[in-house]
């Protein structure tokens, strides 16, 4: 039997934080197991500076970038009939033929991609992250200019035509099932896990201190990276740092991230709550720097909307840096995080307060390593049942002309 040749997508630019380093995770595997199983992979992204950045791994991709012609073929695939056309003339999209001529047997999307839509011929595997869109539609970026109906075409299509589905979290299965009719034995449940970035990034005093130094910082803030859009929830986050100051406590944080659009609101509300002495604002940083960020964090502080799960708690506690997370998402952090109400700037105010007392810093870095080894077991678990799922798919299709 040939090998199984496997097209692994990555498809998210580098500035989308957790959406770029969760793919990249996924690569690195998916290297290793093609290496062990006698399987072959090949890479492709529309961005030349995601390939420069696989040759720091070791892995040659190539730039395959969507042409006038395949967002035609989107656009149709949107308004419905065209299946009709397309099935009747039996059209392949140039996206659909260039794989083809590169002999790929599957296409495996690290991201909810929508070109799932431009295969008629080839089988793929598609991640899901999220249905965000759903659990909270009233923010805008899941809502507004169509992104909602977009998103629902998308999931409902990729979720029951996919081979294989990848999510991060159990209640993610149960969502999909229940909202899209999709098959439970379809789906693989692989956790997020720490960046490659932050997960290998060795302590070094003076590196540390030199990253700490390039942005002005002095270690022990609290720290949020993520990018400015409005479900990222950073005004919560800053009225709690001014009812902290109304009781004579000064905490100072750090924000990196892309602006989303949300930026200029969270500025008004840093001049509004009197914060800018107490805030810097760091933009989009290298991913290399980000383990000294962390590591020189007295917490990470996550009220972001969007879950069920997220990827910084994992890279805080990959380092020892304490969580201080939303408690709907209680899930994904278990005891290694001190919980609170993200629709309550007081409640958050609490936990802070709660983190400076004796003893919390040390039980939650415990708690969160602990976490981190649960995660890594669940996540060996989800490679070994992604690995089974691929080997059929090899099985099957072998027993097709191709």
């Amino acid at each position: 039997m040939r090998p199984l040749r496997l097209a692994v997508m990555l498809e998210q630019a580098l500035e989308v934080g957790g959406g770029f380093q969760q793919p990249l995770n996924d690569l690195l595997w998916l290297r290793d197991w093609a290496a062990k199983s006698g399987n072959e992979i090949v890479v492709y992204s529309p961005y030349p500076k995601t390939l420069e950045i696989l040759k720091e791994f070791g892995v040659a991709a190539r730039l395959r970038k969507f042409g006038v012609l395949d967002y035609v073929f989107l656009f149709l695939k949107y308004c419905g009939p065209f299946d009709l056309v397309q099935i009747a003339l039996k059209l392949k999209s140039p996206f659909e033929r260039a794989l083809i001529r590169d002999g790929i047997d599957v296409v495996h999307f690290t991201s909810t991609s929508k070109r799932h839509l431009l295969l008629y011929e080839l089988p793929f595997i598609i991640t899901i992250f999220d249905g965000c869109h759903r659990d909270a539609p009233e923010f805008p970026e899941v809502r507004t200019f169509g992104e909602f109906e977009r998103r629902e075409i998308l999931f409902g299509l990729a979720s029951t035509k996919a081979a294989v589905v990848i999510v991060n979290a159990p209640e993610l299965i149960d969502d999909l099932c229940r909202r899209y009719a999709m098959e439970r034995d379809r789906a693989v449940c692989i956790p997020f896990s720490p960046s490659a970035y932050v997960g290998q990034s060795a302590p070094a005093a003076a590196d540390d201190a030199a990253v700490l130094a390039k942005y002005r910082l002095e270690p022990g803030y609290l720290f949020y990276p993520a990018q400015f859009w409005p479900h990222k929830n950073h005004v919560t986050l800053l009225a709690a740092l001014a009812s902290l100051r109304e009781r004579g406590i000064t905490e100072r944080l750090v924000l990196c991230g892309s602006d989303r659009g949300g930026r200029d609101k969270i500025n008004a509300a840093i001049r509004t709550f009197g914060l800018s002495d107490q805030i810097s604002i760091i933009g989009f940083v290298e991913s290399a720097e980000l383990g000294a960020l962390y590591r020189g964090a007295a917490a990470l502080v996550m009220p972001s909307y969007f879950g069920p799960t997220n990827l910084p708690p994992l890279e805080a506690w990959a380092v020892g840096t304490p969580v201080i997370y939303p408690e709907a998402f209680k899930a994904q952090a278990g005891d290694a995080a001190l919980l609170f109400d993200y629709d309550d700037p007081r409640s958050l105010a609490d936990a802070i307060v709660t983190l400076r007392t004796d003893g919390t810093r040390e039980h939650l870095r415990t708690a969160g390593h602990a976490r981190l080894a649960q995660f890594a077991e669940e996540t060996k678990a989800g490679h070994q049942q992604f690995a089974r799922h691929l080997e059929r798919l090899k099985h099957r299709l072998a027993l097709m002309a191709r």
